[in-house]
């Protein structure tokens, strides 16, 4: 198994074992970001097992800043930085964290748009990871409880465009319309399949590699 097949399978691995924990009411990541110190952990703890010589190298960074667009700074959720004698990789993660509720359970979050819009751009950032030097294909995982935006048939002039819905298939190319706060355009090079959605315990998870890059 190439160094790179390890780290995707470390990744895979831990994704399941977080879930699980996550279905098993283990963890609870109330927000995106203690889904992302859960998560790091795991993959962390996982990390040695993954290391098969002794001068190789796994570690889990955090919030690792770089730039892919001229106009701001990108930070990164998780980086895996695999090093050996011969070389250093990078596997950047972005994360997604759909919860249903606000953190005191006293009301619906909103925002649902803007959500959604906000994960297909980060696919679009992990596309444009790859492109950086010595930086491996992204990976995205998204985990959800709430049935807007897994199970809805988004149906809106807006919505439609930027929809995370399992009913619609492959998303790729040109995603563009107004939305607030946004610049309303992303651009996709690869095909990303959003029936891949499965159903653990109350939960929704998903991942995706890039490609096409």
């Amino acid at each position: 198994m190439s160094s790179s097949d390890r780290i995707y399978e470390l990744v895979k691995i831990g994704w399941e074992l977080y879930t699980q924990k996550v279905c098993g009411k283990l963890q609870d990541p109330e927000n995106e970001k203690m889904m992302q110190l859960q998560l790091a952990s795991v993959f962390q703890t996982l990390a040695s097992l993954y290391e098969a010589s002794e001068d190789e190298s796994i570690k889990v960074l955090l919030e690792v800043p770089v730039k892919v667009r001229p106009e701001k700074k990108n930070i990164i959720d998780i980086v895996i930085q695999f090093r050996n004698r011969q070389n250093e990789m990078f596997f950047p993660i972005e994360l997604k964290c759909f919860r249903k509720m606000t953190r005191d359970q006293s009301a619906r979050r909103g925002g649902g748009n803007l959500s959604m819009y906000d994960y297909w751009e980060d696919i679009e950032n992990i596309e444009l990871y790859s492109t950086l030097e010595n930086y491996q294909p992204g990976i995205h995982l998204a985990l959800a409880d709430d049935d807007y935006f897994v199970n809805n048939q988004h149906k809106g002039e807006q919505v439609k465009v930027y929809s995370t819905s399992r009913h619609r298939n492959l998303v790729s190319g040109e995603l563009q319309k107004e939305i607030r706060t946004r610049k309303g355009h992303i651009r996709l090079k690869g095909q990303y399949d959003m029936s891949q959605w499965s159903d653990i315990g109350s939960f929704y998870r998903i991942m995706h590699r890039a490609n096409g890059v």
